[in-house]
């Protein structure tokens, strides 16, 4: 476990990541499916889609647009990951869950 910061707190992702290293399989499950993708330089990710990225890379949390177009959007923040290397995503999220869901509850 390692402290992940008070931007990862604010984008919804939590205040630790979880750090694994060392010879073996690791076994992770997602929401929907998983996408690897290896970049280089910058990828810009909808919060929450983030699964895993190599322990070089950095996250630098960030509002989707404008500020006035981030709120009436309904994007909110984005993810940048920076560096070299690979990052898997989820092709869902919870909270685009939980908002469909509560449509159905009122």
């Amino acid at each position: 476990m390692k402290w992940a910061g008070f931007a990862s707190l604010i984008a919804k992702e939590g205040l630790f990541k979880l750090i694994i290293s060392g010879n073996g399989t690791v076994v992770y499950g997602s929401y929907g499916a998983m996408v690897e993708k290896v970049i280089e330089g910058e990828y810009i990710v909808d919060s929450s889609h983030l699964v895993a990225y190599e322990p070089h890379m950095k996250l630098k949390i960030q509002l989707a647009g404008g500020l006035i177009s981030s709120i009436t959007s309904g994007e909110g923040l984005v993810t940048r990951v920076v560096g070299s290397g690979k990052i898997i995503l989820q092709s869902r999220s919870m909270t685009g869950l939980a908002g469909w869901i509560n449509r159905f509850l009122h």
